[in-house]
C-alpha cells in the first residue's frame, strides 16, 4: 500500500505581505484625510474673505449714496427735504467739502484731487466725512461695524458745477494705521462723478 505524503503549503511567500500593505493603505487614507482637512480650511477662508469683502463693499456703497445726497444738499437752498434728525451731521458735513476745483473731467485731472492722498483718509483728517451705518434693530451688536470702521468718504468740488464723490467701506476686522493705510481686513473703493442740478427733459421742454 502506498501512502502520499501531502507536503503543507509554503506560507513564507504571503506572510510578509500583508504588513506592507496595510501600512501603504494607512499612508493613502491619512494623506486622504489631511487633503480634506486642508480644502476645508482652504474653503473656510475663502468664504471668510468674501464675507468681509461684502461688508466692505456694502458699507463703501451706503457712504457713496450718502454722501451724494450730501453734495446735492450743498447747492439745495431749502432744506425741506433734509430728514429733521440729520440737518446737523449734514451741515457739519457740508463744511467739509473741498471748494478747490478739480479743474477737468479727465483721469490725469482727478488723480490730482486730494482723495488720491492716503493722509487725507487718516481719523481726523480736515475733508474727512465720516458716515454711521443705520442698522435695523434686529441686527446684533456684534455684527454691527466697529465705530473705528465706518465708511467715510471725501467731496471735492468739480469744473461744470460737479462733485467728485469718493467713498472707502472696511470690514469688520479691517485696521487702519495712523496714516490711512490698511494693515488687515478689506476695503472697497468707490467713486462718482454728481452733477446735482442736471436738467430733465420733458415731452414738452425742459421741467
Amino acid at each position: 500500500m502506498r501512502r502520499h505524503l501531502h507536503t503543507p503549503p509554503n506560507r513564507s511567500l504571503h506572510s510578509g505581505v500583508v504588513l506592507p500593505m496595510a501600512l501603504i493603505m494607512l499612508v493613502i487614507v491619512s494623506f486622504a484625510g489631511l487633503l480634506a482637512a486642508r480644502n476645508s480650511a482652504t474653503f473656510e477662508q475663502f468664504s471668510n474673505n468674501m464675507r468681509t469683502n461684502q461688508v466692505a463693499r456694502v458699507s463703501a456703497e451706503d457712504a457713496l449714496r450718502r454722501c451724494e445726497r450730501i453734495a446735492r444738499y450743498s447747492v439745495d437752498d431749502s432744506t425741506t427735504t433734509i430728514p429733521p434728525g440729520e440737518v446737523a451731521a449734514i451741515e457739519l458735513a457740508k463744511a467739509r467739502i473741498v471748494d478747490t476745483e478739480i479743474t477737468a473731467d479727465e483721469d490725469t485731472a482727478i488723480r490730482q484731487g486730494i482723495w488720491n492722498v492716503r493722509a487725507n483718509w487718516a481719523s481726523g483728517a480736515v475733508n474727512l466725512i465720516t458716515i454711521t451705518p443705520q442698522f435695523d434693530g434686529n441686527v446684533q451688536g456684534n455684527a454691527r461695524l466697529k465705530e473705528e470702521n465706518h465708511p467715510t468718504c471725501i467731496i471735492q468740488s468739480m469744473v461744470n458745477d460737479r462733485f467728485l464723490v469718493t467713498a472707502r467701506g472696511l470690514s469688520n476686522d479691517a485696521v487702519v494705521a495712523g496714516d490711512g493705510t490698511l494693515s488687515a481686513g478689506s476695503e472697497v473703493w468707490l467713486q462718482s462723478i454728481l452733477t446735482p442740478t442736471i436738467p430733465t427733459q420733458c415731452g414738452t421742454g425742459t421741467c
